[in-house]
């Protein structure tokens, strides 16, 4: 009998990939890895994009714009439509608790940060302020932590919009800080802790309701990382694909025995806006809309040229799955 294939890969500790940590599941002929910490604080997220881009993990959890533009210049990376970090965004903008803002449309003019410009909760929610909210991307001052990942950089913003790197240090929780002092006018950010920090709060108090208004007229819910791998390796073992595939899948299935309350509570809501369960697919449920509607906003902002083939970003054995 064969030895299991050993597969490295970088993933965040969610409910839907818990399964997968504990050694509840694990993919057919395969010995896998996983590895969550990569950096500190909130940065942790973006340290892990940057080893998987860079070639020194066999795969993992990326940021989807990212891995967007990386394909696109040639790395070697496909995707599997395996989605473990999606939200709604509407949620994510806040602002300074004695903020005289009331509510997005009065961003023109303003000064928001958000992790990386081209990252992909940044892009989802440009996209919404932009499509929605009647905000453009060149009315708001851009403050951010780092430059974008690797080559991404060499692909300015339009020239048109003022992106700045905030002040040493540059981390996200001092971005926090310029927001909670009033010398940034909004944060543009997913972390679900900064709904409990008492010196911010939403923009959209009444969240929910502009969520779901957003997907009955996009079909869309916020996709923000994709599993990748390495093309060689699937190049010299075609079935692993699918087995990592189904491993998720089965991982995806079983998330609700590891959630709270509150979070049984939330993926039953998200269910309910939906009218289905999340799909990790590309022939049913909203996950090819999303990633349509995603990269419509990319080419909105000037971060692509051109549409992408959708499955020229997908390992074909995956593409009818």
């Amino acid at each position: 009998m064969a030895s299991p294939l050993s597969l490295t890969l970088g993933l965040s500790v969610v409910t839907n990939a818990r399964a997968l940590f504990d050694g509840s599941v694990q993919p057919k002929g395969v010995e896998l890895h996983l590895q969550s910490r990569f950096g500190e604080g909130y940065d942790n997220v973006g340290a892990r994009h940057r080893e998987i881009i860079a070639g020194r993990m066999d795969g993992g959890e990326l940021s989807l714009s990212s891995f967007i533009l990386a394909r696109l210049r040639g790395l070697p990376l496909r995707a599997l439509p395996v989605f473990p970090s999606r939200r709604f965004r509407h949620r994510c903008m806040f602002c300074r608790i004695d903020s005289p803002l009331q509510g997005p449309s009065e961003l023109s003019g303003k000064k928001a940060t958000v992790h990386r410009y081209n990252a992909t909760t940044p892009v989802w929610l440009k996209g919404i302020l932009q499509n929605q909210y009647g905000v453009r991307p060149e009315e708001v001052e851009w403050y951010v932590t780092e430059p974008d990942i690797g080559e991404e950089a060499l692909r300015p913003p339009p020239a048109n919009v003022r992106v700045h790197l905030i002040p040493p240090p540059h981390r996200r929780e001092h971005a926090v800080e310029l927001v909670e002092r009033g010398e940034i006018d909004a944060l543009l950010e997913p972390y679900e802790v900064l709904a409990s920090n008492p010196k911010l709060r939403r923009l959209i108090p009444n969240f929910r309701e502009a969520e779901v208004d957003y997907f009955q007229q996009t079909g869309a819910l916020p996709i923000n990382h994709t599993l990748v791998l390495r093309e060689e390796i699937a190049e010299a073992h075609p079935w692993i694909v699918e087995s990592v595939l189904n491993a998720f899948r089965e991982s995806l299935s079983m998330a609700d025995r590891y959630r709270d309350e509150n979070e049984k509570k939330e993926a039953a809501w998200e269910r309910e806006v939906m009218g289905e369960d999340f799909s990790y697919s590309l022939k049913k449920g909203c996950a090819r809309r999303s990633l349509e509607t995603l990269i419509g906003y990319q080419i909105q902002q000037g971060i692509l040229d051109q549409r992408p083939d959708i499955e020229s970003l997908f390992f074909p054995q995956v593409l009818h799955l």
